[in-house]
């Protein structure tokens, strides 16, 4: 069953969309500005500590996650905080 956002903490990807018709000068540098705003709102959903029911993807040294059922991370039936320690799960 997939996690409900109305009693776990999930947070959304941002997600660039097209541009409006505007001069080029501007397009461009609203453009640069986005992309800035974008790998910084990445980093910070990738740092935030957040429910989740599968192993992330591309899980980075201190990442911080709390496991549901059901993946488990740690392969023991363990539900709760773990921290990635750059080569496996560990209980927090």
């Amino acid at each position: 069953m997939p996690l409900s956002d109305r009693t776990n903490l999930l947070i959304t990807d941002y997600q660039n969309r097209a541009f409006p018709d505007l001069e080029e000068s501007v397009r461009l540098h609203l453009q640069e500005e986005l992309k800035n705003l974008e790998a910084a709102i990445a980093s910070l959903t990738t740092a935030a500590l957040q429910v989740t029911d599968k192993d992330p993807e591309k899980p980075v040294k201190g990442m911080v996650r709390y496991a549901v059922s059901p993946w488990d991370p740690l392969s023991n039936g363990f539900s709760g905080l773990v921290v990635y320690n750059g080569t496996a799960w560990a209980a927090v």
